[in-house]
């Protein structure tokens, strides 16, 4: 295995949230009415079963990892990807969404924007949330638990979207 990190050019995006997808409440050891009422007394976490099956999606898609997660707007991206490389993560987190409107409420609208303004055709949204307020079947959107985060049937969802 080469030492140098091979830049393969893609086409795919994955639009990723971290709270529910990347953890679950049971990694924070509080229910979801608990995680609304201290999200802002709380430092996002890892979980590394999480973790490992995103560099599955990595190792095997290379895609753009685009962060959609509230936590975009508490931390700087230097500072998100050196906590997700300190939980195992072998790829990059390559942007974030912007901000604007209600941050779940207002998700799609936000990934809508990045889409457009990119240029973006192949992408796909992990997120546990509804993504507008109208809770609308948004296209290649895999809608996680928030209680169990990212497994392995998400995986499957993603290869049945990505091998077409």
């Amino acid at each position: 295995m080469s030492k140098y990190k091979i830049n393969i050019t893609t086409n795919k995006y994955l639009f990723l949230d971290i709270d529910g997808v990347m953890n679950s409440f049971d990694d924070y050891n509080i229910n979801g009415k608990e995680f609304k009422e201290n999200i802002h007394n709380l430092t996002f976490l890892l979980s590394k079963r999480q973790i490992s099956l995103l560099n599955k999606i990595v190792e095997k898609y290379h895609p753009k990892i685009i962060l959609s997660s509230y936590w975009r707007n508490r931390y700087s991206l230097k500072e998100i990807q050196n906590k997700f490389e300190k939980a195992g993560f072998k790829g990059k987190i390559n942007g974030i969404t912007p901000s604007f409107g209600g941050e779940h409420e207002d998700r799609w609208q936000q990934i809508e924007h990045y889409i457009q303004d990119n240029d973006v055709s192949e992408y796909i949204i992990l997120d546990d949330s509804p993504l507008d307020r109208k809770n609308t079947k948004i296209p290649n959107w895999i809608r996680t638990d928030s209680y169990h985060g990212l497994d392995l049937k998400h995986l499957k969802e993603i290869d049945k979207i990505w091998e077409k």
